[in-house]
């Protein structure tokens, strides 16, 4: 921090706080506030990343409940009453500069617990099923400012969700340069997940409905007749991941397509991979078509609004959301010249190389909004 600059005293709220792009962005964030001598709160329903043990400022809240978690609508509410009468009652105790909301029931739980508190209050939408987009809306102009990774999402929010465009701001995601790994390393992860195959398409998710693993499943069915090497891994865990095994079961498609699990080595899996395929139904900006870059790996992915912004036919394709077809056109397109795939992938990784995925670019311009927001509640 500069001599004479403020510190600031921060809360980072987010839903349930485990795998996954949101927390990471969160914890990112976080250390990088933290390093530049900030105080940070992180709260929410505790999960495997973010929870009492792990010796960080944390504040136990069931937003998960509110978002969903809760069930009917009355244990919803139920919920959203508690977790905002502490929060309130822990921002009586604890008084912070700003609040940062990551979706809309954290951001929801936020919005009442700051009444008269005189706490600027930001939300971030991480995108969402186009028909919660308005409703999103709704709760987001109950924030002082809408933060979003994507242009295409920011416009979403303006157009049919109803945020004023003045109090909507594109910031994007910061992803943290990959570790160092060897070629040694890289064959011995590829041979295994090849066994007797010839080619390695890879999706990281988490097994969740929003990340369209069926599709990813009735695309490796058509896909295995015409391309039986072929060799899908879906690296990722999540409250689908049974279903979905057992729906590739029922397909026939396992001889093709492992689950392996969540794995603590993204970069080596995309480094060892041919291409990274997602399937998603709606996204933001997601981190992992960024490390696929990192990797050096081409990807097809599906046009939820931020992957626009990512991928053009120099670097891989996009395709409609859930058109079977399409995605596997894509996959076909790109593995069929091997030449003209690694020019992808080098194309790839020249554009991560952009300041827009730079951490020391991304979240420098997170603290300035900070200080701006705390300046201005400060002048009321």
């Amino acid at each position: 921090m500069k001599p004479g600059t403020k510190q600031l005293r921060i809360l980072e709220i987010g839903t349930q706080l485990g795998v996954g792009g949101i927390t990471r962005h969160i914890l990112a964030l976080r250390d990088w506030l933290v390093a530049h001598g900030h105080e940070v709160t992180l709260a929410g329903s505790p999960d495997v990343w973010v929870n009492g043990g792990t010796g960080h400022p944390y504040l136990e809240l069931p937003v998960n409940r509110v978002a969903g978690g809760g069930g009917s609508l009355p244990g919803r509410l139920m919920a959203l009453a508690g977790a905002a009468w502490r929060l309130r009652r822990w921002l009586k105790r604890h008084p912070v500069d700003v609040i940062h909301a990551h979706d809309s029931a954290p951001a929801l739980v936020a919005a009442l617990a700051r009444k008269g508190l005189n706490i600027p209050l930001i939300v971030t939408y991480h995108g969402s099923e186009p028909e919660r987009i308005a409703g999103f809306g709704r709760i987001a102009r109950m924030c002082d400012l809408t933060v979003t990774p994507s242009h295409r999402s920011a416009e979403d929010l303006a157009t049919i969700g109803g945020v004023p465009p003045e109090r909507l701001k594109v910031i994007g995601l910061g992803v943290a340069p990959p570790p160092e790994v060897s070629a040694a390393e890289v064959a011995a992860l590829r041979a295994r997940l090849m066994g007797d195959g010839e080619r390695v398409i890879l999706t990281l998710v988490r097994l969740a409905h929003q990340k369209g693993v069926d599709i990813l499943i009735d695309c490796v069915a058509r896909l295995r007749k015409d391309h039986p090497g072929w060799r899908f891994i879906v690296a990722g865990d999540g409250p689908d991941e049974a279903a979905l095994k057992t729906l590739a079961r029922e397909r026939g498609v396992l001889p093709s397509l492992s689950f392996i699990g969540r794995t603590s080595e993204p970069h080596l899996h995309l480094c060892a991979a041919d291409l990274f395929l997602l399937t998603s139904r709606w996204e933001a900006l997601p981190f992992t078509i960024v490390e696929a870059f990192r990797a050096g790996c081409p990807a097809v992915a599906t046009a939820c609004s931020g992957v626009v912004e990512l991928i053009d036919e120099s670097v891989g394709r996009v395709v409609p959301v859930g058109d079977v077809a399409a995605i596997c056109g894509a996959v076909e397109a790109v593995l069929a010249d091997e030449t003209a795939r690694r020019e992808l992938g080098a194309a790839a990784l020249a554009r991560a190389g952009e300041d827009r995925f730079d951490p020391d670019w991304i979240h420098p311009q997170f603290e300035a909004l900070y200080r701006s927001l705390a300046r201005q509640e400060g002048r009321r």
